[in-house]
């Protein structure tokens, strides 16, 4: 299995169990999260759980997928590893371009 660093984005509805709701799709798959954030969104009342993990694409796709099956999930997304780096080096420039 050729497994891969992804960061997951996933948009949900401010809701109690919310948590647990995501969490538990990982447990099933016997997958480790190795990071897990929690935050509000641009938009009020609206969640927005960014999660670190090594997988394969396949498998990311599927997590993916059923994440937004659930009911109070608006929008996942994935990024793999290069896509996360470069998100990085375009914040740290923007950051950097903003303090001069």
């Amino acid at each position: 299995m050729n497994d891969k660093r992804f960061k997951i984005s996933v948009f949900t509805e401010n809701m109690p169990g919310m948590l647990v709701r995501v969490s538990i799709i990982f447990t099933r798959r016997k997958i480790n999260i190795e990071s897990l954030k929690v935050e509000k969104s641009e938009v009020e009342g609206i969640s927005k759980f960014k999660i670190v993990i090594h997988t394969s694409e396949s498998q990311i796709v599927k997590i993916t997928k059923q994440l937004e099956k659930q009911v109070d999930v608006l929008k996942a997304y994935y990024h793999s590893e290069s896509d996360m780096l470069l998100q990085d080096l375009v914040v740290s420039k923007l950051t950097h371009n903003s303090i001069n």
